[in-house]
């Protein structure tokens, strides 16, 4: 599973989150721009290995790295639940260790808990949320629809805004 603790930390300490200076960031790592939007300056599509990362948005943009990803074997479609019930058994061991890699080094030593106090994900199955210099940084399981695979992502984006509120209270 590819590292992503050193781009993270780049992201985060960036003044503004746009999709140049993120684009900048995942360059230097290492991480080779695939895809381009023609409306956009940067690339949007990104890989380095097995994992890919993605520049969403416009003004301050999210960035997203799937790490992990696994589809249910045509073979084994056939018991379709048993084979989803292991995908997210490994999904969820596999989240315990990029959960593990981010919090540990000085990197993790940024990290502050959210608890269950973040907005917008819904779409994740299980998930662990951080505050890192006032941005978001999601890691989590997600599935987004029953014929996609499951994989890890590692989402970084500016604070989402609750439906029941500001998260004034994270910290």
């Amino acid at each position: 599973m590819s590292q992503i603790s050193a781009e993270l930390s780049h992201l985060a300490d960036l003044d503004e989150l746009s999709g140049s200076a993120a684009a900048s960031v995942l360059a230097v790592a290492g991480w080779s721009g695939e895809r381009r939007n023609p409306t956009k300056s940067w690339a949007t599509t990104w890989r380095r290995g097995d994992a890919h990362a993605w520049i969403q948005g416009d003004g301050p943009v999210a960035v997203e790295f799937t790490l992990w990803s696994r589809e249910v074997e045509e073979e084994a479609r056939a018991d379709l639940d048993t084979s989803m019930d292991g995908l997210y058994a490994a999904a969820e061991a596999e989240l315990t260790e990029v959960v593990a890699g981010l919090s540990s080094g000085e990197f993790g030593e940024r990290l502050h808990a959210t608890g269950d106090n973040v907005a917008d994900v819904d779409d994740f199955i299980q998930y662990r949320a951080w505050r890192v210099a006032d941005r978001e940084l999601v890691a989590g399981v997600r599935q987004s629809d029953t014929d996609t695979p499951v994989m890890i992502a590692v989402v970084l984006r500016e604070p989402a805004v609750r439906a029941d509120g500001p998260e004034d209270d994270w910290l």
